[in-house]
């Protein structure tokens, strides 16, 4: 990786938010025609430390604007249509500003980010550094390390680059199964 461009080599998810995670979901379904969709409620990474500031390797953890989280907790919802993942996060409390300013209150869900794979979460970083820039969200969680480049003033969105593990590729992959199976 040499450029912030080598970032949106791998699309993987189309990032959404809501006020209402069920509306969302009843929303892609019926509207959209995507299969079930999974939702978690009540998701935290608030309050751990990345191994960098003490934390041990692997743990859940979150830094919003350069300080680690004490409470990050949001709704979340993931759909494929194919191999595209959609994810619709809901803001609940704490550090998930980042997530809140965007909702358009009624609306079923709005664009927050465009995400993208890598395969090296740290040479990811060592290009957002080299372009002047820093995350406004990263962290770790299920065997994902991601982080939020806010790219809003150019392209309207942020942008989201993750860092899979096998066992959360795994998952990805179990979703994009399920969105392809034909219904009985």
């Amino acid at each position: 990786m040499r450029a912030l461009s080598d970032l949106f080599r791998h699309f993987l998810q189309l990032g959404y938010v809501t006020d209402d995670i069920d509306a969302a979901a009843t929303y892609l379904q019926s509207r959209l025609g995507t299969v079930e969709c999974r939702v978690h409620h009540g998701s935290s990474m608030g309050g751990g430390l990345p191994p960098s500031m003490g934390g041990e390797p692997g743990s859940t953890w979150v830094v919003v604007d350069g300080k680690p989280a004490s409470e990050w907790v949001i709704d979340a919802l993931l759909v494929n249509a194919g191999a595209t993942n959609i994810e619709v996060i809901k803001p609940v409390s704490g550090a998930v500003d980042l997530y809140r300013e965007p909702v358009r209150p009624g609306a079923p869900i709005t664009l927050h980010h465009l995400g993208y794979r890598v395969d090296d979460f740290d040479e990811a970083t060592d290009v957002v550094r080299a372009s002047g820039r820093s995350w406004a969200q990263y962290g770790e969680t299920a065997g994902i390390r991601m982080g939020y480049l806010d790219m809003r003033a150019e392209m309207g969105h942020y942008v989201e680059v993750m860092q899979l593990d096998e066992a959360s590729a795994g998952r990805f992959a179990a979703l994009e199964a399920a969105s392809n199976r034909t219904p009985a």
